[in-house]
């Protein structure tokens, strides 16, 4: 997906005549100039990109080091990222929507926003690398939540589902108020917090992966959440979760699935 997606914003540079925001594109003359670029301009440039193209810009390999006394140096986990099979491909229909959004220029990143952005987008890295190590489903699943936190300025269910009809009004439909509480109840019951069915997960797949799919609506509702903010129509890219080889499950918004095919566990 990276590799496409990065291709497909080459593609748009090229057309840029077509396109009113061109400051994530720049060219150097020399090496000067190149090595005296800011580089907090580029960070604000990728999180454009990453907003406009709903995936992540940035991460390629985390190295986490062990101290054995004589400073952080011994490999204790890497993670690299692995082929993004929780999407398919970069959908023709996704690709219009880029385009759209790119036309329309770019975002006004307040520090509510921005904030947010990063959580998600760690979220998304956390995805990518997911299958070969266990327990970064659950780390993603909470930078969604705390991408949540962030916009609805709230920390409990009660004041988040306030907070979102006082700042969203009609925009905070039914259908997401009960998406973000059905948010933060699975976070209540597990994720940083006990609960019986945890237990009963590590030895019960279909426990396990009932638990696991509460991410893809965590993702749903953060972008939702970050389109809601910037007052703007986002792309929502494929994301899916694959119990099997030949079954796979994804989330768009649909608050009656949260009643059959993702249900808490109870």
């Amino acid at each position: 997906m990276v590799p496409q997606t990065l291709q497909f914003l080459h593609e748009q540079a090229l057309r840029a005549a077509n396109v009113t925001s061109t400051s994530w594109w720049k060219q150097f003359q020399d090496s000067r100039e190149l090595f005296s670029f800011d580089i907090s301009e580029l960070s604000s440039a990728v999180t454009q990109l990453e907003v406009h193209t709903d995936i992540n810009l940035t991460f390629s390999r985390v190295s986490y080091l062990a101290d054995v006394g004589i400073g952080p140096t011994q490999p204790l986990l890497v993670i690299e990222r692995v082929p993004f099979n929780r999407g398919v491909a970069f959908e023709v229909e996704e690709r219009g929507k880029v385009t759209s959004s790119l036309t329309l220029g770019d975002f006004s990143l307040t520090g509510k926003i921005v904030a947010a952005q990063r959580h998600y987008s760690t979220a998304i890295a956390l995805l990518a690398a997911e299958d070969q190590i266990a327990g970064l489903l659950d780390a993603a699943f909470m930078q969604f939540y705390l991408a949540i936190e962030c916009i609805l300025d709230a920390d409990g269910c009660a004041k988040a589902q306030k907070n979102g009809r006082a700042f969203f009004g009609p925009r905070f439909i039914p259908d997401l108020e009960k998406i973000v509480g059905h948010v933060f109840l699975a976070r209540h019951r597990f994720f940083g917090h006990g609960h019986p069915k945890q237990q009963k997960a590590h030895s019960d797949s279909d426990t396990a992966f009932a638990i696991a799919r509460q991410t893809l609506v965590a993702r749903w509702c953060a972008r939702k959440l970050i389109s809601l903010e910037l007052n703007r129509d986002l792309v929502e890219r494929e994301m899916r979760l694959y119990p099997a080889l030949a079954r796979s499950v994804a989330f768009y918004g649909n608050a009656e699935l949260l009643d059959s095919e993702f249900k808490l566990p109870t």
